[in-house]
């Protein structure tokens, strides 16, 4: 009896066997049957093979309802094999950080087939989540995390296959024009794509040592790190050489041309170029959200210290600018500017009153004298002598205090006024001298522009206001405070980019001030 159970469990799972070999048969039989690709794409598509994709269910529709259309007629493939556009796409989208996507984005990297058929169908799944992610994004800044795969409508699933089969000799640049038509975008987008084709990226090791605390071996790490990011020849790394190397370095990092490790060469130094690529790929996945489409408009940089006013599609004034310390950071946000103030007053943020303010009070009661400043409790003005400084502690602080409009005023003699819930400025400055230095944070996160009374008469020009730039300065030479509305309100967007493209069309990697970009970039490539 015994025996006669072990041959029947042995039976019992020889027929388990069996059958599975089997079903794999049935599953896959038809991909090496001598029929065309086109019988074969059709036949994939049947419920009981589908599964042979390992797409979602979003997926398989629109590729279904796609393939459809045309027949189920392959672009990729002949009868028998992949052509050769679509293995040379094929190993292209292998590759997505070289058009600002992560590597775990692309399908093509998580389900490696050897069957044409099945590559056939991933290369164009591929192709249209690809132009997705490039038109609108892939990370959700909401969750911290990358977006469900979406597709694009039908008559623009075709297009885009037709654009990339039709424009194959130029793969790379037709790819990159499924992105923001923006001029910046596609320049930086460009820029990306020969980063990743030409740089080094086993430039990561030995970390750069602190100057201050070892001179020597910061040297000497430093000549490793521009041997291995390419700045300096292995044969050629006497004094000279290493200086013109460290220059040229300082220069595609924003810094100083001093050829000195200071704190700012030294932490550039130690970023990666696969950081700094990863940094560049979230600078346009934030130029894919940013979707600016007036024709005047103000962009304010805060890593690069620039201030950009375009008009009709043109740049028309650019402007160094001071933007909020490390401490004190300057928002990112958009805004409408209304109305531009002619020697403004300032009303004092409580923070600054009761934390930078009330200390000097406490020191000297005529600092407010001094300071041009007046102080109010209940719209009543007081006397600063008078009152007991030493009895009011900092989160009581119960005074407003305004500054007096004059030269002397911290907001300078104008003030562009936008309304936003950060209490934010973009105002003059009567301290002139911080302009002059490369690294420029050194408000309370207002920001401060090197030349308001310019920028305002190209303002006041290009919105055919009824006071002309020529008024303004009438007004300015009175010493009077005056509001000028704008006839017709203009968007601000205040934003942080740490990558740009300078005048001679090269990559400047900025110094990311308040490590947003570090922190944003590490979510985004978490999985790569």
């Amino acid at each position: 009896m015994r025996i006669n159970n072990y041959f029947l469990k042995i039976f019992i799972f020889l027929i388990i066997i069996l059958n599975s070999c089997i079903e794999k048969v049935e599953d896959t039989f038809f991909l090496d049957k001598k029929i065309s690709a086109s019988e074969k794409i059709k036949w994939i598509f049947k419920d009981e093979n589908i599964h042979l994709l390992k797409l979602e269910e979003n997926a398989i529709s629109s590729l279904k309802r796609l393939y459809k259309k045309k027949k189920f007629k392959p672009f990729w493939s002949n009868d028998s094999i992949l052509t050769k556009k679509g293995s040379f796409i094929l190993n292209e989208l292998r590759k997505p950080l070289a058009f600002g996507l992560p590597n775990s984005r692309i399908i093509l990297n998580n389900h490696k087939s050897n069957n044409f058929i099945v590559n056939e169908i991933l290369v164009t799944n591929s192709i249209l989540t690809l132009s997705q992610d490039l038109s609108f994004g892939c990370f959700d800044t909401f969750t911290k995390s990358l977006k469900p795969y979406s597709y694009p409508t039908d008559f623009n699933m075709i297009y885009r296959l037709e654009s990339i089969k039709s424009n194959f000799n130029s793969l790379p640049k037709t790819i990159i024009s499924f992105g923001p038509s923006d001029s910046s975008y596609q320049k930086l987008a460009l820029a990306l794509y020969a980063f990743v084709s030409t740089k080094n990226f086993n430039d990561a090791g030995d970390k750069v040592m602190n100057f201050k605390k070892d001179s020597r071996n910061s040297l000497n790490f430093a000549k490793k790190s521009l041997l291995k990011k390419g700045f300096l020849e292995e044969n050629n790394v006497d004094s000279l050489s290493f200086d013109a190397a460290l220059k040229a370095f300082q220069h595609e990092n924003g810094l100083k041309e001093d050829a000195v490790i200071g704190d700012y060469t030294y932490d550039a130094l130690n970023e990666t170029n696969l950081q700094k690529c990863q940094r560049l790929c979230l600078v346009l996945e934030k130029l894919r959200w940013q979707n600016i489409k007036e024709k005047r408009f103000i962009i304010v940089n805060i890593p690069e210290y620039k201030l950009r006013f375009f008009a009709d599609d043109t740049l028309k004034s650019i402007n160094r600018v001071i933007v909020g310390k490390f401490d004190t950071k300057t928002p990112e946000f958009c805004a409408q500017l209304r109305a531009i103030v002619a020697y403004p007053y300032w009303n004092v943020p409580f923070s600054i009153a009761s934390k930078e303010i009330l200390p000097a009070a406490k020191r000297n009661p005529s600092y407010f004298a001094t300071n041009h400043m007046k102080i109010y409790k209940n719209g009543e003005e007081l006397d600063p002598v008078t009152i007991n400084w030493k009895a009011i502690r900092v989160n009581t602080f119960p005074y407003k205090v305004i500054q007096q409009n004059g030269s002397h005023n911290s907001l300078g003699i104008i003030k562009f006024e936008f309304s936003n819930p950060y209490s934010i400025y973009l105002h003059d400055t009567p301290n002139k001298g911080l302009f002059n230095t490369v690294v420029r944070s050194y408000s309370h996160g207002c920001i401060r522009c090197e030349n308001p009374v310019d920028l305002a008469k190209i303002i006041l020009l290009k919105d055919e206001n009824i006071t002309i730039p020529d008024t303004l300065d009438s007004i300015l030479f009175r010493n009077n405070h005056h509001k000028i509305n704008l006839k017709k309100n203009i968007p601000i967007y205040i934003v942080y980019q740490s990558v740009v493209i300078n005048e001679e069309q090269k990559l400047i990697f900025l110094r990311d001030i308040y490590r947003r970009d570090e922190r944003l970039a590490k979510m985004m490539f978490k999985d790569n």
